[in-house]
């Protein structure tokens, strides 16, 4: 159960190695899961929607996101959380950045069905508290 799009251990502690590296030699900070957050919740602040970008590892990264202060609301799926999380809060966020980042070079803005085995159908993301948000930005 829940195969697809998942992540090679060792490429994502590559990934967290390389990404606070860069935000020390960029940035001068040392805050990885601080400074990620917040792009991720002015991304979402922008556009409410694009919550999708982020697949199955959406509701680990929600999960992620509240436990640090912000409010995407409570609506969640412990199952997916489980199964799209890493073994720290800051594998997580880079692991859901790098599904973002991967899909989004093959896949539409706001898609929302994705194949998470590889012999099931498909599922279907919706988080009825980013919708919301959505209608109410609009």
């Amino acid at each position: 159960m829940f195969t697809e799009y998942k992540f090679d251990s060792k490429k994502i502690g590559g990934l967290v190695a390389q990404k606070q590296a860069a935000l020390k030699a960029n940035k001068g900070l040392s805050d990885l899961l601080g400074f990620g957050l917040g792009v991720v919740s002015r991304r979402l602040a922008k556009d409410p929607g694009r919550y999708l970008d982020y697949g199955p590892y959406w509701w680990a990264l929600k999960d992620v996101l509240t436990r640090a202060g912000y409010d995407y609301g409570e609506e969640g799926d412990p199952v997916l959380v489980q199964a799209y999380r890493g073994t720290s809060d800051m594998q997580t966020m880079v692991m859901a950045d790098q599904f973002r980042t991967e899909f989004l070079e093959e896949n539409q803005v706001g898609t929302c069905k994705f194949r998470l085995d590889a012999e099931g159908g498909e599922y279907i993301l919706f988080d009825a508290d980013m919708v919301q948000r959505l209608a109410t930005a609009a």
